[in-house]
């Protein structure tokens, strides 16, 4: 299904309905970044000291339309035409028995010349013939000099640099070369471009004719030429290799069965491969349809509209509050009328890859509608009361990446089954594994010991606890609302949000001023999982601090007193004048419930905070007017 639906898709690109522009290039081009230009006159003199690299912020260069052949490259010896890397252009290959490069010992270096010799051959690209001109001038010679295997800088190894249009000598790895010819690039001539759509039909034509026929699992057509091998790779999978890989492969014995070796195994016809890794290739490529998370990668895409996939897009990478109000408040806008959400199928796929494999993570196949819904569950789910934002805190904190981070130390520690995860739950409305729970409550821990205050401000991994929490709960757990739950029974919440009235007690007993550890520093680790253990200590130590604020502030010692006569009353009473009696230890999902009751304490002490602050400077604006 999910081929049929990524053949389906590029038919839709490529072929769109009238008057509207197609999404996809004619298959004989594809889309790849180029880092270097080689500038010639129409003599074959090099133009300038060495070649010109793309601007940045690129690294890999600037994206271009090429020429694409379909001879299959397994074997070697086949390169592309006009572009290519230093093999292709220059014929400088790696022995790997040998410490260095050599040149010019490569059949795919003869097959790119080939081509141009041939091209040039042809009425209205004979200026292609200054390339020629320039291969036997800068690149044949023995001595030639503009590619070669040397250090940088003195102290350094040898490596392969080039000389640059500055005149200095820069590092090369595995980057693409073009040419371009008095400034202009010959793969952007219309008359090149026809010659090449020429020679792709050729070579399309000859795989076909001596492809063996059959009926196509991904079209149902019958007596259809089957492809051997499931060409061109998909390119920008994580993971995977920098060439590409594929989806479907058969390179092992073990893969082959009643005689059939390669794709015959699952036969699906060439024109069904060329559609479906196309298109695989234009979704990976677009930020319209794909999202990308450490090692693994979202694409989605809807049967008709390409603005359906502009709002899962936007919310997925940018979400923010104003944004998710409009959306709770009408999911469908921007979803063109004609459409049918209803009906409209909605496709999605996480991928990651292996090598030279692409790993299929999840599919997805539903309708716009009913993503929609999902996803509006899912910013339901996520709503939380907010502390104060932090300074360095994500302009989307709850974006798929951000909420990704929150479960790590470091976002390189990111896993794939975990974006896998968060973007199921988006899209189908699924209970993220408690796993991640655990990975949150453990990273809250040990935060907490080191900057409450720091660790406070991270929005997003409150909010995907709460969701992970709500929608792993049993039958006889609490829900816990996006707000502070006041009148919960759970002791677990409970016990957080004491834990939080104890930290501002220690605080304001100290004046703003405390030096070293608080309670949360000390505590915060053992009264989540052995309350018992640790709110014996608190419970004595706060009598102490009670004490202590009561000299200097009464009222403020009362309020907070009875704060904690209320949260003690929600506790089985351990005996006359004597504290409540705690749990014994938490299980996972009641650390949770506790990291979110101390959460969401502090949120509404620090609201209480604020609303007293702006009420006393309405108060003292107002006297200085009166007077």
């Amino acid at each position: 299904m999910l081929l049929q639906g990524l053949y389906e898709f590029y038919q839709r690109a490529v072929t769109p309905a009238p008057g509207v522009e197609p999404l996809i290039e004619d298959p004989a081009f594809v889309r790849k970044y180029i880092r270097w230009r080689i500038p010639v006159d129409t003599d074959g003199n090099l133009i300038g000291n060495g070649l010109i690299e793309a601007p940045p912020p690129k690294k890999q260069g600037i994206e271009l339309s090429l020429p694409r052949t379909t001879r299959p490259k397994n074997a070697g010896g086949v390169s592309e035409f006009l572009w290519g890397n230093l093999e292709s252009v220059f014929g400088i290959v790696k022995k790997s028995d040998l410490p260095q490069f050599l040149k010019h010992e490569s059949k795919t270096f003869l097959d790119f010349w080939r081509q141009i010799e041939e091209a040039s051959n042809q009425p209205g690209l004979e200026f292609l013939r200054a390339l020629l001109v320039f291969r036997d001038r800068y690149i044949l010679p023995a001595d030639a000099d503009l590619i070669r295997f040397a250090p940088l800088k003195e102290d350094e190894k040898p490596r392969l640099v080039a000389r640059i249009a500055s005149g200095e000598m820069a590092a090369l790895g595995p980057d693409n070369f073009t040419f371009e010819i008095n400034g202009s690039l010959p793969l952007d001539d219309a008359a090149v471009r026809e010659y090449w759509k020429r020679i792709f039909t050729d070579e399309t034509e000859t795989s076909i004719g001596n492809a063996k026929r059959g009926a196509c699992l991904v079209t149902g057509a019958c007596d259809v030429p089957i492809s051997a091998s499931h060409m061109p790779k998909i390119s920008g999978v994580p993971g995977a290799t920098s060439t590409g890989a594929a989806i479907v492969s058969f390179d092992k014995d073990s893969f082959c069965s009643y005689g059939f070796d390669q794709s015959y195994n699952a036969p699906v016809s060439i024109a069904a491969v060329e559609a479906y890794t196309n298109g695989l290739n234009y979704l990976l490529g677009n930020d319209r349809h794909r999202v990308r998370i450490g090692s693994a990668a979202l694409v989605f895409w809807a049967q008709q509209s390409e603005e359906a996939t502009d709002l899962f897009a936007e919310l997925f990478n940018s979400p923010n509050e104003d944004s998710i109000r409009n959306f709770m408040k009408s999911p469908f806008t921007g979803i063109p009328p004609e459409s049918d959400p209803e009906h409209e199928r909605f496709y999605s796929v996480v991928l990651s890859g292996t090598g030279g494999r692409v790993v299929i993570r999840s599919w997805m196949q539903s309708t716009v509608a009913a993503a929609v819904e999902n996803f509006r569950l899912w910013f339901t789910d996520l709503n939380l009361v907010r502390m104060q934002k932090s300074e360095n805190e994500t302009a989307s904190p709850l974006s798929i990446y951000s909420l990704a981070v929150s479960t790590v130390r470091d976002k390189k520690d990111i896993r794939a089954e975990t974006v896998t995860q968060l973007f199921r739950a988006a899209l189908e409305g699924i209970a993220p594994s408690m796993a991640i729970a655990q990975s949150i409550v453990t990273r809250i821990a040990i935060d907490l010991a080191k900057e409450p205050k720091q660790a406070l401000s991270k929005y997003s991994r409150y909010a995907l606890l709460r969701l992970i929490i709500n929608r792993n709960k049993k039958e006889n757990e609490p829900m816990i609302e996006p707000s502070l739950t006041v009148d919960t029974d759970d002791p677990a919440y409970n016990c957080g949000r004491l834990l939080a009235v104890f930290d501002q007690l220690q605080t304001q007993a100290h004046e703003y001023k405390l030096e070293g550890a608080g309670v949360v520093e000390r505590y915060y680790g053992t009264a989540s999982s052995s309350p018992n253990s640790a709110f014996g200590i608190l419970w004595r130590l706060h009598q102490h601090h009670l004490r202590k604020l009561s000299r200097s502030n009464p009222a403020a010692a009362a309020a907070i007193k009875n704060r904690i006569a209320e949260l003690a009353a929600q506790f089985r009473p351990a005996g006359p004048n004597s504290p409540p009696a705690f749990p014994r230890v938490f299980g996972l999902a009641e650390q949770g419930r506790f990291a979110l009751g101390f959460y969401q304490q502090w949120a509404a002490m620090n609201a209480e905070r604020d609303a007293r602050k702006a009420k006393n400077e309405k108060e003292s604006e107002g006297g200085e007017i009166n007077e």
